[in-house]
């Protein structure tokens, strides 16, 4: 059970964060370290690779992040095989229509 009272520790300095106001000092509930609340919605520090605290955080306490190998989401999977999939497999050398122009000359 410590994995539990490790998310509860988790949530409970997000939220923490997340309602202090701006202008304040806050501990980033990521990585520990304190930072200076510029903005109201922001609950974690600024890293400089962008949202990496962020997304740690995330797929820590999301619990169908937390054991997620393959790292894509489903909107993106679903995405992948209704939009990408079919254009790949697709065969351009059949089709004329963008060559029917020549004929006109």
């Amino acid at each position: 059970m410590a994995g539990v009272q490790n998310i509860s520790k988790l949530k409970l300095a997000y939220l923490k964060s997340k309602n202090a106001r701006v202008g304040m000092d806050c501990i980033c509930p990521s990585c520990q370290t304190q930072f200076f609340k510029t903005h109201s919605q922001q609950a974690f520090c600024k890293t400089k690779s962008g949202t990496k605290c962020k997304d740690r955080y995330w797929n820590t306490v999301t619990p169908d992040k937390r054991c997620n190998t393959t790292r894509i989401s489903p909107a993106n999977a679903r995405y992948y095989a209704e939009v990408i999939e079919p254009n790949l497999n697709a065969n351009y050398d059949n089709d004329q229509s963008w060559d029917a122009h020549k004929d006109s000359f």
